[in-house]
């Protein structure tokens, strides 16, 4: 399919699309079928959004060291086995955050990453993430 017309979001025909897409449209581009007898609308959207790695780090590297973050996981104290194979796999109870803290592997192992607490483990005082897990 070839581009006919690209539009930003600020020209006026992106304006519709804005509305719905917000900031996270780029673009949006109007592109004609192969044999010319169809015109399809594209948008181009942000889906992710994440720091640069550093010069000299591989990507491969600094998923490994993500992976080996500590996390908080909140748990209700009815989910005995939940718990049980928290600790299992090294998971601590931290008595300051009401919740347990682990690493973001073992979080991924256990299926638990929709209970992840984004930030909550970096508050912890209680517990030494970096020595213990």
């Amino acid at each position: 399919m070839k581009v006919i017309k690209t539009m930003r979001p600020h020209e006026r025909g992106a304006k519709r699309f804005v509305e719905r897409y917000g900031n996270r449209l780029c673009a949006v581009r109007y592109r004609k079928s192969e044999c010319g007898a169809k015109v399809f609308t594209t948008v181009e959207v942000i889906v992710d959004e994440r720091q640069k790695t550093p010069q000299g780090i591989s990507l491969k590297a600094e998923h490994a060291q993500r992976l080996q973050q500590p996390v908080a996981l909140k748990v209700h104290y009815e989910e005995a086995e939940i718990r049980r194979a928290i600790k299992h796999l090294g998971g601590k109870w931290s008595r300051q955050l009401q919740a347990w803290i682990t690493t973001r592997d073992k979080a991924i192992i256990l299926g638990l990453t929709h209970r992840i607490e984004d930030g909550l483990a970096e508050s912890c005082t209680d517990i030494d993430a970096s020595i213990e897990l």
